[in-house]
């Protein structure tokens, strides 16, 4: 792992809850630092809602593997990011928020913490950058009353700078492949 990726993680690791806007350029980084992410917290003995596509998970869950043990993987519930998202055919931030919510509750019964890793991702879809600020201003206010680390991982090269200026405006931190900054000053 490189210093970056081990100084990133380390930030992570300082985060004990927060809504982390992840806006990611390169694949393999992105990669070790969901690697990252998921570790540390089942390491402390979260839970990890991890949800991801169906052609990074692979990746993923191979160095998890390596990493974790049976019994720690099984802290880990993995849920494709097109049916947690697009459950209905489109992004609509109400059914994706009450499907959030059933999820973690699902996972808070066990009475550990935790922690979830979001990609987000689009096709088409009119206003979907209105959507997408919509879902993620519901799901900044309720990261805190769940007591929980929820990372919102973003392909940079699909967030326009209209976008990205709004998504800075509703998380408290901003993480790239190499670093994170606490937002928490730059609120409204």
């Amino acid at each position: 792992m490189n210093e970056n990726v081990k100084e990133m993680s380390k930030g992570l690791q300082r985060v004990n809850t927060g809504h982390i806007f992840y806006c990611s350029q390169e694949l393999e980084k992105y990669i070790e630092n969901a690697i990252s992410f998921v570790v540390f917290g089942i390491k402390q003995g979260d839970y990890v809602l991890f949800v991801e596509n169906t052609r990074i998970y692979p990746m993923i869950r191979k160095e998890l593997e390596d990493r974790l043990t049976a019994v720690e993987l099984e802290q880990l519930l993995y849920v494709n990011n097109f049916d947690f998202y697009w459950r209905n055919g489109n992004f609509h931030p109400p059914t994706i928020l009450k499907h959030f919510k059933e999820a973690t509750g699902q996972l808070f019964k066990n009475g550990n913490g935790v922690r979830t890793w979001g990609h987000i991702e689009w096709g088409d879809q009119e206003d979907i950058e209105r959507e997408i600020v919509e879902y993620e201003k519901a799901l900044d206010m309720m990261v805190p009353e769940r007591n929980t680390v929820s990372v919102c991982a973003y392909d940079a090269s699909k967030v326009s700078d209209s976008l990205k200026i709004r998504l800075l405006a509703v998380h408290g931190f901003y993480m790239t492949d190499e670093k994170m900054h606490s937002l928490a000053l730059n609120k409204v």
